[in-house]
């Protein structure tokens, strides 16, 4: 075996064994078939028939002799029996063998050939076993046990109680998970004690590959859990070079028992992390995960992680950085914390804090989440909820100081959800907020754009250059300093304004609603609010001001629906058909007062796709809040069928266009037209589709098109094909592209899996990875290559991975990016 192989073994068998909950052995029933010896057809001898009565037959032992022949010696208390041989003890132990041989004087009980042990719920096999039913004690040796999914051969095998649970303690005893003849790995201990659904103890380890010792270890407690014991994942980047990622997982916490020498009801999820990684160095860390409550994947707890960088100028783009400091980390705090108060609310505490080193740490090092969330908030917030409301006191922080973030110290906010007011059918709904509100530029942005800015002038030939770097409301800003003379008292109030806006704001918004039912059909609810915002100590040219709006409105929708006909198909979902077709509007009035142009806007409009919501209380770039005139009009249409007695949504289609009779952001008389489909009438299909165009002049000028398709042609073949055009947006830039999955299970024992991403507004092949996946019993071994092409830079990804069927966390094809 080559040295690379004999490091994958050893690792291999450090591996967690099980990642089945709750008890691994099975629960007590019939035995499998194929573990039953048939019997014989043959008249049964009774043994008294052959003269042996009285104190030569054990009266602790139940002898079912299925055939063959029986004889024995009074004089020597020796019986024996030709078999099949079924022994059963007075302490529920069964035994099969083909022969038998009993001692009545020594009280023993030799069994050969094709032994089959049942102990409880352990089974084991071998050639010979020898059952002393005076002292209830059965020698083990050369016997092989099975606790799935362990395979356990041993020289001597016992069972225990301890703390009322039945562990199991082989001496010499060899373990694996390859269940065949003639298994290509053991791993082997002076001592291994199986704790059922827990872990596996072993003292002085010793792993085999075949019959060749190649590792060693004095102790290792491998738990049966998932996220607990040892994984790995060895692989390669570019970035990285040839790297392995350890973990190790522990559980901490509850009480510790000397007895057992364990914490009794741990809770805290403990995983040790040192990863090798070539061109980099080592990095070591720490996750902790309270496991007391509900699994949620946002509140991943406590984590650390520290790498002393030796390439810290490596860049998976190709764009060039600055200096970059070696020590790299990062602090993460991911907490909530249910509050037990005795009152009918909830009441919690959520942390979500991200301190790093630098800017480029998470590209560098944790690629999954700079694509998601390349600037990470830092917040912390109590809140209380109940059926009716929601409260929350809040703070922003600017712990990293080169992205840049909005700042909260606090803001206290009061949600009140739509309920009928003072026992009326008039309905009240609204959300009142105090904070005192700020934005914090980048350290990057000060150094480079605006501080060189605010010795400039309008036409200076750099000016261009750095505006560049700024977008929206900092643009306007800027353009205004620098058209302002050199030494105005008011570009140092706007460049204050551009480094650090800050304020104090009182929001309040209060809306009630009617809903009517107009000649049985007709669905209209009128609505009716008023808002008020005030921004106080305002730093920048802008001194305190208010606004405030009023708000009137109505939806209104209308339903139709018509049976169709029974048309039936299995292959479909289909079993009879009904169309609901719902016409609706939704009409929104909002009249204030403009905000100054250069007022500080903190909560402001971003660039999207997508339409604004209409409804004030949904609207949340208050700072941006301006008078608009807005008709929505749409349709939905939904095709309904039967399944499990029950109706079921086949498809749904929702149609709509926005009418402008005053448009906030420009001067648009409509919007485009909005499509969006979806369409699951069986799990083996799945079609999503978002369509909007314009439709008539005056639209939002801009294509989009998203669909993404799900098929299982076979049970063994699974497409995903995704496609998303953007054309002619005045903001976000145009793209065409294609994403592609694939996989294929070729057999019971291989499958292949592929991922494609690609760009046809340029024609690059931005990412592909291809993997292949091979069944190893209790196991799944994979391995997967990728390549991303970054423009400016190309960089390449080799992975392997060793996972249990039966882990949650295991999908085909896996991860390249993901640990």
């Amino acid at each position: 075996m080559s040295k690379a192989g004999t490091f994958i073994t050893a690792l291999l068998c450090c591996s967690p064994l099980c990642a089945q909950d709750g008890q691994v052995l099975p629960d007590g029933g019939p035995q499998p078939l194929v573990d039953i010896i048939t019997p014989v057809p043959a008249p049964e001898i009774p043994l008294g028939a052959l003269g042996l009565i009285g104190p030569a037959v054990p009266q602790e032992l139940k002898i079912d002799n299925q055939g063959g022949s029986i004889s024995g010696d009074l004089s020597t208390g020796v019986l024996t029996l030709g078999g099949p041989i079924k022994v059963q003890g007075d302490n529920g132990l069964q035994i099969f063998s083909d022969t038998a041989t009993i001692d009545t004087k020594a009280k023993i009980a030799i069994l050969k050939g094709n032994v089959s042990i049942y102990q409880g719920n352990l089974l084991q096999r071998g050639e010979r076993t020898v059952y002393n039913y005076g002292t209830k004690s059965l020698e083990t040796e050369g016997l092989r046990a099975s606790v799935d999914p362990i395979l356990l051969e041993s020289g001597k095998f016992t069972a225990e109680e301890r703390n009322g649970k039945q562990v199991f303690v082989g001496t010499d005893a060899g373990i694996t998970t390859h269940d065949v003849e003639y298994p290509n790995y053991w791993v082997r201990a002076k001592k291994t004690t199986i704790y059922p659904g827990e872990k596996v103890v072993f003292n002085h380890l010793s792993l085999y590959a075949g019959e060749t010792p190649v590792f060693w270890l004095p102790y290792l407690s491998q738990p049966l859990d998932a996220e607990l014991g040892y994984h790995f994942i060895p692989g390669a980047r570019s970035a990285w070079g040839p790297y392995l990622l350890n973990t190790y997982g522990i559980m901490l916490g509850g009480n510790y028992n000397s007895e057992t020498g364990e914490n009794e009801d741990a809770w805290l999820l403990s995983r040790w992390r040192v990863d090798l990684l070539t061109k980099r160095g080592i990095g070591t860390g720490i996750d902790l995960v309270d496991t007391r409550g509900e699994p949620i994947t946002e509140i991943t707890g406590l984590s650390a992680y520290f790498i002393n960088d030796l390439a810290p100028d490596t860049t998976r783009s190709g764009i060039r950085r600055g200096f970059v400091n070696e020590d790299r980390y990062k602090v993460e705090l991911k907490y909530r914390n249910e509050l037990k108060l005795k009152t009918d609310a909830q009441w919690r505490l959520d942390s979500n804090l991200t301190f790093l080193s630098d800017t480029n740490y998470l590209e560098d090092f944790d690629p999954d989440s700079f694509r998601n969330n390349p600037a990470p908030d830092n917040t912390i917030g109590l809140y209380r909820r109940d059926d009716a409301s929601l409260f929350s006191v809040y703070a922003r922080y600017q712990l990293n100081n080169f992205y840049r973030a909005d700042t909260r110290l606090p803001e206290v906010s009061f949600d009140k959800a739509r309920a009928p007011l003072f026992g009326l059918p008039v309905l009240h709904e609204g959300s009142t907020s105090f904070g005192l509100i700020g934005e914090r530029a980048a350290q990057q942005t000060q150094r480079a754009v605006v501080n060189p800015l605010f010795k400039l002038s309008a036409g200076d030939v750099a000016v261009p250059r750095l505006l560049r770097e700024l977008s929206g409301y900092e643009r306007r800003l800027a353009e205004s300093m620098v058209s302002l003379p050199l030494g105005d008292i008011r570009r140092e109030a706007i460049r204050s304004q551009l480094l650090d806006p800050s304020y104090a704001r009182f929001t309040t918004y209060q809306e009630v609603s009617l809903p009517l039912t107009l000649a049985n059909s007709i669905n209209l609810t009128p609505q009716a609010g008023i808002g008020y915002n005030r921004y106080n100590a305002v730093d920048g040219p802008i001194g305190n001001s208010d606004q405030t709006y009023l708000h009137v409105g109505a939806e209104t929708s209308v339903k139709f629906s018509k049976n169709i006909g029974d048309y039936t198909d299995a292959s479909l979902g289909l079993d009879g058909i009904t169309h609901v077709f719902q016409p609706y509007s939704n009409w929104s009035i909002i009249s204030t007062n403009s905000l100054d142009s250069f007022s500080p806007r903190v909560d402001r409009l971003t660039p999207t796709t997508r339409p604004r919501p209409l409804d004030p209380n949904r609207f949340i770039a208050v700072d941006e809040l301006q008078s608009w005139n807005v008709a929505r009009l749409g349709t939905r249409n939904r095709l309904f069928t039967q399944r499990d007695n029950q109706s079921f949504e086949w498809l749904y289609m929702d149609t709509f266009i926005d009418v402008f009779l005053n448009d906030p952001e420009g001067d648009r008389e409509f919007s485009n037209l909005y499509n969006e489909l979806r369409w699951k009438p069986v799990p083996w299909l799945d079609v999503g589709l978002e369509t909007q165009f314009p439709i008539v002049i005056g639209g939002s000028g801009f294509v989009e098109f998203n669909t993404d398709f799900r098929f299982l042609p076979t049970e063994d073949l699974e497409l995903s094909i995704g496609y998303r055009n953007l054309s002619n947006h005045p903001v976000l830039i145009d793209s065409s592209r294609i994403e592609t999955k694939i996989y294929n299970r070729l057999n019971e024992d291989w499958g292949i899996g592929m991922q494609h991403s690609y760009e046809l507004a340029d024609g690059t092949l931005e990412f592909e990875q291809y993997s292949l996946h091979r069944d190893l019993g209790n196991w799944v071994a994979g391995v997967g290559i990728s390549h991303r092409d970054n423009r400016l830079e190309q960089e390449y990804a080799i992975v392997f991975s060793l996972t249990l069927k039966d882990f949650p966390s295991n999908t085909l094809p896996f991860n390249i990016d993901g640990r």
